[in-house]
């Protein structure tokens, strides 16, 4: 006799298959990873930028690394010495004891070093201090990259900008060879004109195939110097003037309160100091108080000790590490004197540099720029009545592409010179965050 269908049982074992199944693909399934880069925008205005430096730019936290390691110096500072615990046995050697009834003694002692001339709270010191001289530093080293990094961005914006003249004049010759290809059928112009004409443009689309693969370059360079090497940004804004001021002054009392090479020049001044403090208390000896038992077993005896171990400062007083930490003293003292003259300087020389550039951009504007609006159609309809001919015009349109190409020069030398002025002022970051 056939035992009964039972119909729910093969049911029940699919189920049970299928979710082991489901399990093991859990177990060994990968979590989906983002590409790198993947959240990063496609462009990106300054202030985006440098949100970007300090939040996922890998170069930025290895800087931001040597702050973590100074740090934890302060926390190996802050540490108090280990207790000694020691243990001893004294074995009988001979018939008779001589020294302590039993055949066997052992001993315990607990040996706790004192820091008893505050050696621990000037470690503490400075190594606090010098954890502000490595953050200064490295805002210093950040304010290297972010200029690097803004002059790649207003490289970008001003490519744009010669991209955009020059595809204004392939435009024009484009029209202009209808023009002369309309005259060459009546007669009035020759091929070598209509040929000349064709030269001329294919010349001006090299020139812009060159600007689109140096801005290419740029965003590339970008994506490098961040440490982001898949991501290639292109600058959103327009070119245009930081209006940075040129007192030299008003500049330099910002830079003594903000520029952050003098900031960590003082702080290493600050730390030397705290340095010198802590060798004259690391030249104190530390009493070690001793705590401890000796005993015997057979018969049972205990007695107890308690005493006091120093060291005698007789031959090593500490003069290694004082004159260490005087030499150190020394040397942020001259570094940071040197720090705030070639400071100085450098804003001198970079005020001089953007008031100059700024006077030969405006006399520029003011002398030739200003001459070019009519300059196009002057020449086109002199050359439609034939007062001219076709290389005339051909040179005052390149005369007025070269113009436009010039002034654009002219004002990214201007604002890469308001860039040193505000670096050196120690007011980069700040205006970085609000473009």
């Amino acid at each position: 006799m056939k035992p009964p269908y039972h119909p729910r049982l093969p049911i029940a074992m699919i189920l049970l298959l299928g979710l082991l199944c489901l399990l093991c693909a859990a177990l060994h399934s990968k979590p989906a990873q983002a590409e790198p880069g993947s959240a990063l925008p496609e462009r990106v205005t300054m202030a985006q930028l440098l949100a970007i430096s300090r939040e996922q730019s890998p170069r930025f936290a290895a800087l931001a690394q040597r702050r973590e390691a100074a740090a934890a110096e302060v926390v190996a500072a802050g540490v108090l010495p280990n207790p000694r615990l020691s243990y001893g046995r004294n074995d009988l050697l001979t018939r008779q004891n001589t020294m302590y009834d039993g055949r066997v003694q052992q001993q315990v002692l607990l040996e706790l070093p004192i820091l008893i001339a505050g050696q621990r709270g000037a470690r503490v010191e400075a190594a606090a201090k010098s954890e502000l001289a490595a953050a200064a530093a490295i805002e210093a080293e950040f304010a290297e990259l972010l200029r690097e990094e803004w002059g790649l961005f207003v490289k970008q914006l001003a490519d744009r900008r010669r991209s955009a003249v020059l595809q204004e004049t392939a435009d024009y010759l484009g029209h202009l060879a209808e023009i002369v290809s309309g005259r060459n059928r009546a007669g009035n112009a020759s091929r070598y004109d209509l040929l000349r004409v064709e030269l001329e443009h294919k010349a001006l689309q090299t020139r812009l195939e060159t600007v689109a693969n140096d801005l290419a370059a740029d965003a590339g360079r970008l994506g490098v110097l961040l440490g982001l090497p898949e991501w290639k940004p292109q600058a959103a804004g327009k070119l245009d003037y930081l209006n940075v001021s040129t007192d030299l002054e008003r500049l330099w009392a910002e830079a003594a309160k903000l520029n952050p090479v003098l900031a960590a020049a003082r702080l290493n001044e600050s730390a030397a100091d705290a340095g010198v403090e802590r060798a004259e208390r690391e030249r104190w000896p530390v009493p070690t108080l001793q705590l401890g038992s000796a005993f015997t077993d057979h018969p049972y005896g205990n007695a107890s000790y308690a005493g006091v171990s120093v060291e005698l400062p007789i031959f090593d007083r500490g003069q290694g590490g004082m004159a260490r930490a005087n030499a150190e003293k020394r040397a942020a003292t001259l570094a940071r004197e040197l720090s705030g003259a070639s400071t100085r300087s450098e804003l001198e020389r970079a005020v001089d540099q953007l008031g100059k550039r700024r006077a030969t951009r405006i006399k520029f504007e003011n002398e030739v720029v200003g001459k070019l609006n009519g300059l196009k159609a002057m020449g086109e309809a002199s050359y439609r009545l034939g007062k001219s001919s076709l290389l005339e015009l051909l040179d005052a349109s390149r005369s007025r592409t070269e113009t436009q190409l010039t002034h654009l020069d002219l004002i990214q030398a201007e604002i890469e010179a308001e860039l040193d002025v505000l670096k050196t002022a120690g007011l980069l970051t700040a205006a970085a965050a609000e473009r």
